[in-house]
């Protein structure tokens, strides 16, 4: 999946590499333990969003 990224990238296919990443990190997400998941999921809640001030 990384060379298929990079040529995305090389490419400036921006929503194909946002794809990848995607899967990538929902591949990632689910080789963690349970208890790690949910502790990953709170701590991404806790991050300001985009309406909101950094």
């Amino acid at each position: 999946m990384a060379a298929a990224l990079s040529v995305a990238l090389d490419r400036k296919e921006w929503t194909l590499a946002a794809l990848y990443l995607l899967l990538g990190v929902a591949e990632a997400a689910s080789r963690l333990p349970p208890d790690t998941f949910e502790s990953l999921l709170e701590l991404l809640e806790g991050m300001p969003g985009d309406d909101e001030e950094r």
